[in-house]
């Protein structure tokens, strides 16, 4: 079935290029445009990167989309316009959803193009961990997406309010209690602030309608529990060593440190760039904006390492992960697509470094990571080591099989909808989650 669905792209892309070849040998001096589809509240990073590529690069010019918000309508959306022939060229693969549209066949083998261009690339030009979450599992051989940062989640926090609620800064190996004992005493003093504010948010941005996975996948994996088992083909979210943990992972949502759960998905949610939210548990992709709307205010900030969880297996690790650059198989412009990603990893005068001067990631590879010029950019935030420490301690996201990925997804923002709306039991409420992942993927595997 897989093979299939790949072989019939293939052919779609095939008719469409023996359809163009007349046009393309008489349109030699026009202008290729391409098509990047990049993710949703990160996609304002790349316009400065964009406008340096097109004023260098007049024959080829690259026009930003914006991706859907969540990861089931994003991989909805990229697999239905492949289906119609208006994929785009260039993408924001994500680690959490690769092996979804490497399965559907939407991604391009990038091996075939190692190598190749002006700024020939590599598996040697990426750190190990993070190029691997853009190996497919169905797939093996294949790269089918290529790490834009090394990413890892820190706590995101404003000193000014702090010091206004008169509770102390995080400190280095602080643990989950004081993170929870901490956000519960800012959360009782915004209450009688106008306007309100709140100790955290519900995720990166503000709005979170589920608990994040680069939180529960380090927690799971400290007590013994996992989203996918390779050796059973089963998950064990609703294990009792992972009902334990996202017991814990919940508390912030019931005890009045994150706002109620229907202003965090409705339309205007608390955000920590706003002034309204104390801490975010976030990463560097946002910092731009977290700078930008904190300034705007006057209001300092920084950034603390991840509270301390001691799990029963091994120490709380910090979940990390990437976005990062795909291809789309039936894109038409593959060569000029490529000619852009190659160009993109130039750490000189490529989008890469012009990120990183942002400020908005670190280098996926092992020198940028130890000794990238992020280090070196003015504060805030000043703790610019927990970033290092959190990369270096990271857990990265399993991969799940074909589309078993969205129905974790979606089983486990169900789970936490039953428990926050409908005071459904944790237990209950995951264990039926649990279920529907494993046969999700037991299917895939069957198929």
């Amino acid at each position: 079935m897989k093979k299939q669905s790949r072989v019939r792209i293939g052919a779609v892309v095939g008719a469409l290029v023996v359809s163009l070849t007349g046009f393309q040998v008489q349109s030699a001096h026009a202008v290729t445009e391409l098509r990047f589809a990049a993710l949703a509240g990160i996609d304002g990073n790349f316009k400065p990167v964009i406008d340096q590529w097109n004023a260098a690069n007049p024959d080829i010019q690259v026009k930003v989309e914006t991706l859907p918000g969540g990861v089931g309508e994003i991989v909805k959306s990229l697999s239905a316009a492949a289906l119609a022939n208006t994929a785009p060229d260039i993408f924001n693969n994500l680690d959490t959803y690769n092996d979804q549209l490497a399965d559907v066949g939407f991604s391009e083998d990038l091996v075939k193009w190692f190598g190749k261009g002006t700024y020939p690339l590599a598996r040697s030009n990426f750190n190990a961990a993070f190029l691997s979450s853009y190996v497919p599992i169905n797939f093996p051989k294949q790269v089918t997406g290529l790490p834009i940062a090394a990413d890892a989640i820190v706590v995101f926090y404003n000193k000014t309010l702090f010091t206004k609620a008169g509770v102390p800064f995080p400190k280095k190996g602080w643990t989950y209690d004081q993170y929870l004992d901490t956000c519960v005493k800012i959360s009782k003093w915004g209450a009688k602030q106008k306007p309100q504010i709140w100790g955290n948010s519900a995720g990166p941005g503000g709005g979170g309608n589920s608990i994040w996975q680069a939180q529960y996948n380090p927690f799971l994996h400290s007590v013994g529990a996992f989203t996918y088992d390779r050796n059973s083909n089963a998950s064990a979210i609703g294990s009792p060593a992972a009902i334990n943990a996202f017991t814990q992972l919940l508390k912030p949502w019931q005890n009045g440190c994150i706002p109620k759960y229907s202003i965090v998905s409705g339309k205007t949610p608390p955000t920590f760039q706003g002034g309204q939210v104390a801490m975010e548990i976030s990463v560097r992709a946002l910092l731009p904006t977290y700078r930008d709307g904190l300034k705007a205010k006057g209001q300092d900030w920084d950034v603390a390492d991840m509270p301390v969880i001691k799990g029963s297996v091994s120490p709380y690790i910090i979940g990390g992960g990437s976005y990062g650059l795909g291809m789309s198989a039936t894109s038409t412009k593959k060569e000029a697509a490529w000619k852009f990603i190659s160009w993109f990893y130039t750490t000189k005068t490529g989008g890469i470094n012009t990120l990183q001067a942002s400020g908005s990631l670190v280098p996926p590879t092992d020198d940028g990571i130890a000794n990238g010029d992020w280090r070196k950019l003015p504060a805030p935030p000043a703790n610019v080591d927990a970033f290092a420490s959190a990369i270096k301690n990271s857990f990265i996201a399993p991969h799940l099989p074909g589309q078993s990925g969205t129905v974790l997804d979606d089983s486990i923002r169900v789970a936490v909808q039953e428990v926050l709306l409908k005071n459904v039991s944790i237990a209950k409420a995951f264990k039926k989650a649990e279920a529907a992942v494993t046969a999700s993927i037991k299917k895939e595997l069957a198929a």
